[in-house]
């Protein structure tokens, strides 16, 4: 499997064709090509004026026509990036674009869901259609929050994400997140605990990044648990940090695919079969964040086991 996965790499013009770039705006191709090039020209220059030539103009024509096939392969490099960066450019500004369009109707969505809702509630005796009004209103939201990663993983691909610095107290938007939970969890059949140091320091950060940091943490805890089972988080200083940390008894993460985990779009083999659902951003953001503001972020992890993610921030002083 290894070696089949290791020539497939090899195959460089398989790997331009998936992003659309022909044989001749395929950097890697033409690097390789170049340094074929490269490697026969010496040999041949060497072998060539070693034993039939003396003249030294002929030699240098040798090298001037060499440099000339090496600058056009240059060239047509460039031109491959080129393409490149501008197909990831056009990604990117897509993304954007969809991803604020989208926002706006949802959100109008959301708050119209709610009004029904509300009213859906206040009727003696409930009504049948509170059902289906609250399973519209979680897919709205679900929809909204990967709108939001969308945006977010956009921000941070393109330079453009800049972080707040308030004081802020990272306890209650923990506790305020495990108290917004609890139904979700006790759907999957797990119990949430959350243990806290007294009175733990304030931190420096952004309030709503953080959010989505313990939000998604705590989420993949949830879903990514096997059957009934509890979900501990637990924040503690650690010298002149503060260190947020969950534990869940789920499926784990494979040894040979933990070194992606943090990279963008990427699940684990075991979390898709597990969970079909999710976009594989919440981590790849989760690390942005933390490290932006200066913090470390990690994890445990054991195959059917369970896995530990933590994360420190510098506590204020």
């Amino acid at each position: 499997m290894i070696a089949k996965k290791f020539l497939e790499k090899l195959n460089v013009i398989s790997e331009c064709k998936k992003v659309g770039l022909g044989a001749w705006e395929c950097p890697p191709l033409l690097f390789v090509l170049m340094g074929l090039i490269n490697v026969l020209a010496m040999s041949g220059s060497y072998l060539i004026s070693s034993h039939y030539i003396d003249d030294s103009a002929v030699e240098i024509g040798i090298a001037a026509v060499v440099s000339i096939v090496i600058l056009v392969i240059g060239n047509f490099i460039i031109h491959g990036f080129n393409k490149m960066a501008e197909a990831n450019q056009l990604k990117s500004e897509f993304i954007s674009i969809v991803s604020h369009q989208l926002r706006s109707p949802l959100s109008i969505f959301k708050w119209t869901m709610d009004i029904l809702l509300k009213e859906a509630k206040e009727k003696k005796g409930g009504s049948p259609d509170e059902t289906y009004l609250n399973i519209l209103s979680e897919n709205t939201e679900r929809m909204i929050q990967l709108v939001n990663l969308l945006l977010e993983a956009n921000r941070i691909e393109s330079g453009r994400m800049v972080l707040a610095r308030v004081p802020l107290s990272l306890q209650k938007i923990t506790n305020d997140m495990v108290q917004s939970v609890t139904w979700y969890a006790k759907a999957y059949n797990v119990d949430i605990a959350f243990e806290s140091v007294e009175n733990p320091p304030e931190i420096i950060g952004d309030a709503d990044r953080l959010r989505m940091v313990v939000q998604n943490l705590i989420d993949n805890a949830i879903r990514y648990s096997r059957g009934k089972g509890t979900v501990h988080v637990k924040l503690s200083v650690d010298g002149k940090f503060l260190r947020w940390e969950i534990h869940d008894n789920g499926v784990g993460i494979p040894k040979e695919q933990q070194k992606f985990i943090f990279q963008k779009f990427y699940r684990s083999d075991n979390a898709v079969r597990h969970q079909t659902q999710g976009s594989g951003l919440g981590l790849y953001i989760a690390k942005s964040v933390v490290e932006g503001l200066g913090g470390h972020i990690g994890f445990d992890s054991e195959l059917d086991q369970g896995s530990t993610f933590w994360f420190t921030l510098p506590a204020r002083s």
